[in-house]
């Protein structure tokens, strides 16, 4: 009797939600989580709903403490100065004394803003050593400060003592000039000069030393230090090193910033932060290097994929250089197979920072096997390149000089590229291991296979390019501009900057708000391609300023 009475209820519970409920017709209902924020996931282990559920999304950055706008201050102007000021002003440093005076000083107010911001936030937030113990931002920031100031100092000294601090002209002579005297004629009468002609000026070009002095003041430059103290030396080798070198400690700076302000890699997390962010920055380094010499960057060296060639007068001249240049020149692929090489070896101690004083872990070994496959391909190419030495040397002569007396004279060249695969090689497998390296995340998965795929692809492009230089080699000493370093510039720029984002807590904090590997891409992609088109009007910018200065 109880039984059946049950029953009835049932089933009128169920006739009642069968009649209330309308069930629409659907043909696929979305079964997976994509895009959902973690919480709101079904599935979730007590363990792990306990740690999103005290998951802290406060940072120096959203806090309410201190003085935010300070903060903001400090933060736009510093990126104004990176992204903006200061690579326009190593534009004007071979342009104009003056421009390049007036940008300087601009980076240089900019910078106290931020300094001054970044003393009242810090004085102004309480208890900043309990948010991020052992903060190391404020003392950075300092140090970038001081040397900033003693940048400016320095160069503004000098020009009081009227040493020249622009970038001496490469007096590096192509074989192809030295065989065209009768297009350097036409060129001089015409006054039409580029900036590759003024880098080969020699008296064997058929000018007299008085047009040469007054087309190219700046090669006799450094030779005025010969009269100056050792003070002065100093100022001014300080000033020529630090114009690049600068740049790069800006962008470390932001980056230690930008960790510590969103509390990124602290106590034993530091570790893990290290190593994606120090790799990534080097694969987006490579990638900005190589849009460089796309655009035609080290072509006095033969690195924008232009045969060059130097003469035994040319080598004597520039000593410090010409002592450590072999018959086949510096290429790039040797100095990437060196830093291949040294990564490889300091690489088997680093990995095991994390776990210091104990065991090495499964983890570990795993790391440290890549370390050895960087210290085997390093190795391969660094002898590779002496194998090479003699053909590259005379392929340069081969494809710029072909029975002209001048030839005897030259005792280096390069075709502009060394057929070494070892530095594709390294990145290609990199790419592939990474992109099949297993985490705990499956977000965490999709991310290191978008960025070891992105560096695979681009591997596969480079191959490409010494591919079409080896069966049609480039006979010009001016630069040259393969598609296809175009590409594979493009997939170390956003392969870094997903290598930098797979690392533990940037994965967290996207898991946490539902972000997907889909959107994540497309904004790594959309900052990549901003990222060259900057680059690309400001190498075009100083390739026009320096044509407009040898012009005139």
């Amino acid at each position: 009797m109880y039984m059946d009475m049950n029953m009835d209820t049932n089933i009128q519970l169920q006739a009642s939600v069968t009649t209330t409920t309308k069930i629409i017709p659907t043909p696929f209902q979305p079964k997976h989580i994509h895009g959902l924020p973690i919480l709101q996931r079904m599935g979730l282990t007590p363990a792990e709903r306990l740690y999103w559920e005290s998951y802290n999304t406060t940072t120096f950055f959203n806090t309410s403490l201190g003085k935010p706008r300070a903060l903001n201050c400090h933060v736009t102007s510093l990126l104004l100065s990176f992204l903006v000021i200061y690579p326009i002003c190593l534009v004007f440093n071979n342009y104009s004394k003056k421009w390049y005076f007036f940008t300087l000083t601009v980076n240089q107010l900019l910078l106290l803003i931020s300094y001054i911001s970044l003393i009242i936030y810090v004085s102004t937030f309480p208890n900043s050593e309990i948010w991020y113990p052992h903060n190391i931002y404020f003392k950075v920031f300092t140090i970038l400060f001081l040397t900033v100031i003693l940048h400016f100092v320095f160069y503004c000294y000098l020009q009081r003592s009227k040493v020249s601090i622009s970038q001496s002209k490469s007096e590096y002579i192509s074989m192809e000039y030295l065989s065209s005297g009768q297009d350097n004629n036409l060129q001089r009468e015409s006054g039409d000069f580029s900036e590759h002609d003024l880098d080969t000026l020699t008296p064997s070009s058929n000018y007299s030393e008085e047009e040469l002095t007054m087309m190219t003041p700046d090669l006799r430059s450094s030779s005025a230090l010969n009269n100056t103290n050792l003070i002065t030396k100093f100022m001014y080798y300080f000033v020529k090193t630090w114009n690049v070198l600068l740049f790069f400690f800006i962008g470390v700076d932001i980056f230690i910033g930008l960790a510590i302000g969103c509390l990124f890699g602290k106590n034993e997390r530091i570790f893990n932060l290290l190593a994606h962010w120090i790799k990534g920055g080097v694969f987006l380094i490579l990638g900005v290097v190589a849009l460089g010499r796309y655009c035609g960057n080290g072509r006095s060296y033969g690195w924008a994929w232009n045969p060059i060639g130097f003469t035994r007068k040319q080598i004597e001249e520039n000593s410090t250089w010409g002592n450590l240049t072999p018959r086949g020149t510096i290429t790039m692929e040797t100095i990437e197979t060196g830093l291949i090489l040294f990564y490889g070896c300091t690489n088997v101690f680093l990995e095991h920072l994390a776990g210091a004083g104990g065991a090495w872990t499964a983890k570990d070994l795993q790391h440290v096997s890549i370390a050895f496959m960087y210290i085997g391909t390093g190795l391969c190419g660094v002898l590779i390149e002496g194998q090479l030495n003699k053909w590259r040397y005379e392929k340069a002569k081969e494809l710029l000089v072909n029975g002209n007396p001048q030839d005897e004279e030259t005792v280096c060249g390069s075709p502009g590229y060394s057929p070494n695969p070892f530095p594709t090689f390294t990145i290609f497998w990199t790419g592939i291991l990474m992109s099949q390296h297993a985490q705990a995340s499956e977000l965490s998965t999709s991310v290191h296979t978008q960025w070891g795929s992105l560096l695979s692809y681009g591997s596969f492009f480079r191959i490409l390019t010494y591919i079409i230089f080896y069966l049609k080699p480039a006979k010009s000493s001016k630069p040259t501009r393969p598609i296809t370093e175009l590409i594979t510039s493009f997939c170390l720029i956003c392969g870094g900057i997903i290598f930098m984002e797979s690392t533990d807590q940037v994965i967290e904090a996207m898991e946490y708000r539902g972000f997907t590997p889909l959107f994540t891409c497309n904004i790594s992609v959309g900052v990549s391609v901003l990222l060259m088109s900057w680059l690309i009007i400001l190498f075009m910018l100083k390739q026009k300023l320096d044509n407009l200065k040898n012009r005139s």
